[in-house]
């Protein structure tokens, strides 16, 4: 064995200062690994602080063409300090470090995008953070005499490390001196800067309200949910906006509560919960590839969970739902998406494939989402969460 030891030592030697192969060996390690070992060498630091290194890592470890979350973040709708939000683990345990990189007391989560956030500071300004790097970078509106007269204002994030390391910031604003008038502002990460009013378009008063801001990326396009016959989707690379469908098959015979619009694996999603007297149901639909209709995918009860698990207490009162919010992700091992629901302090999921409920995660005896907003005499459910997908990797900013 000792005769051994200086060849061993030798072949390892030849791997540590052979840039090109130990590059090949690192490109296949887990992120979180990869981050400890920026402090064994210079070399090793140079080679994974690289931003082609950091973007062919990323690139690497995508499945079919797309990237797998490895967390959901779960926070209010609302302004918060940073702890404030629960994480759901999906792959492994992860604590990400929000946000005590940033100077910034209160922070708000407005998107996730494929490893990046984009967030809204109450310094009037926007961060985009990478939480396993701990990078962030500030932006601000641009420099534009309108955005003193500014009524409304939402923001949008597109970001796709399969096929570009830039990203996209899109904003949208009506004035007061044109109201139903709104016009895009667009900022790139490769230039650097804005680009105003690159399109302009009207919002009759009397329509369905469009939810601006809620964007979600999909397809190389920033979509927008509405309740009215159509909304609205940004196409990042030609510029443009178009319309699609917003027409549900109706499904059930009471007035709706909430529509959760999210997307999986280049398909978008939308659950629908209802005002009902006990509210433990909900639809989901799917969009057509092209764009020409929602299709009704499934009716998921709430209710069927508590079989599978008799300690869930869903905390139904009349017309409120027992249960705080709906997501939809996709699933690493299969292609079918499967729906995460979250109540009682446990997050619960319903596979499509299976038609069973799994216990995802409990956050613990005492742990309730929210609960720091809640009064002693208000309900769990009557706060509006958000569900956001952590994607770990190194994605430059």
């Amino acid at each position: 064995m000792g005769m051994k030891t200086p060849m061993i030592n030798s072949a390892a030697e030849k791997i540590a200062y052979n840039q090109d192969l130990l590059t090949q060996i690192l490109l296949r390690l887990p992120t979180k690994s990869l981050i400890k070992f920026k402090s064994v060498s210079k070399l090793w630091r140079f080679i994974i602080s690289d931003p082609d290194f950091c973007l062919s890592h990323t690139r690497h470890h995508h499945r079919n063409g797309f990237l797998s979350p490895t967390a959901l973040l779960l926070k209010g709708d609302r302004f918060s300090p940073p702890s404030e939000f629960s994480i759901v683990p999906l792959k492994h345990y992860s604590k990400v470090p929000f946000f005590h990189y940033i100077p910034d007391s209160h922070v708000k989560i407005l998107q996730s995008c494929n490893g990046l956030l984009l967030c809204e500071s109450y310094r009037q300004s926007y961060l985009i953070c990478n939480p396993t790097t701990k990078k962030f970078k500030r932006i601000y509106c641009p420099s534009n005499s309108a955005y003193n007269f500014i009524s409304k204002c939402f923001v949008s994030f597109a970001f796709d490390p399969l096929t570009s390391p830039d990203y996209r910031i899109i904003c949208i604003w009506e004035s007061y001196r044109e109201p139903c008038k709104f016009n895009l502002d667009l900022y790139s990460s490769k230039t650097g800067s804005w680009d105003l009013c690159i399109v302009s378009f009207e919002v009759d008063e009397d329509e369905q309200e469009i939810e601006l801001n809620n964007g979600v990326f999909c397809n190389g396009r920033i979509h927008w949910c509405g309740y009215g016959e159509e909304s609205l989707y940004f196409d990042v690379e030609k510029e443009c906006l178009e319309t699609m469908p917003m027409a549900l098959p109706s499904r059930m015979d009471a007035p709706e509560t909430c529509r959760y619009f999210s997307e999986s694996r280049g398909v978008l999603y939308v659950a629908v919960t209802y005002c009902m007297s006990v509210c433990l149901e909900f639809d989901v639909f799917e969009m057509a590839r092209d764009y020409s209709e929602w299709n009704w995918k499934k009716r998921v009860n709430v209710g069927d969970a508590v079989k599978a698990f008799p300690e869930l207490e869903l905390g139904c009162i009349e017309y409120y739902p027992g249960f705080s919010g709906v997501c939809i992700i996709g699933s690493e091992k299969q292609e079918e998406p499967m729906v995460v629901v979250w109540a009682d302090g446990k997050i619960i999921s319903f596979d499509f494939r299976q038609g069973a409920w799994k216990m995802l995660y409990d956050l613990g005896p005492g742990i309730k989402i929210g609960s720091l907003y809640l009064g002693e005499d208000d309900h769990l459910h009557y706060e509006l969460f958000h569900a956001y997908q952590y994607f770990e990797n190194l994605s430059c900013l």
